[in-house]
């Protein structure tokens, strides 16, 4: 499975169309491994449709930009919205002491 290739998925509006056969085989194992939402179509047609990204592929997503995360106990149940504003308020801490405010 390209966790890459989930990402370039996430990055662009959904849903979105493929027909590199590459790239079909690729969605096929996102689909089979629970990651994604997507129509693959039969022989002639060779194409596929990614409709979403399910909980599941935004949670792996999770795991790659935020590696820090995996350490710690209770990853699963924190959302991408709590650890993201975690991260915003770390970072306004940050800027706050080296700006001497």
């Amino acid at each position: 499975m390209s966790v890459e290739f989930l990402r370039q998925i996430a990055s662009s509006p959904l849903p979105r169309s493929f027909a590199a056969a590459d790239d079909i085989d690729a969605i096929r194992v996102l689909r089979q491994a629970g990651l994604v939402l997507a129509l693959i179509d039969e022989p002639p047609e060779r194409g596929a449709r990614v409709l979403a990204i399910t909980e599941k592929g935004n949670n792996e997503l999770l795991q790659f930009h935020y590696p820090e995360a995996r350490q710690k106990p209770g990853f699963a149940k924190v959302g991408w919205l709590q650890l993201a504003a975690r991260r915003a308020r770390e970072a306004i801490k940050s800027s706050r002491r080296h700006d001497g405010a």
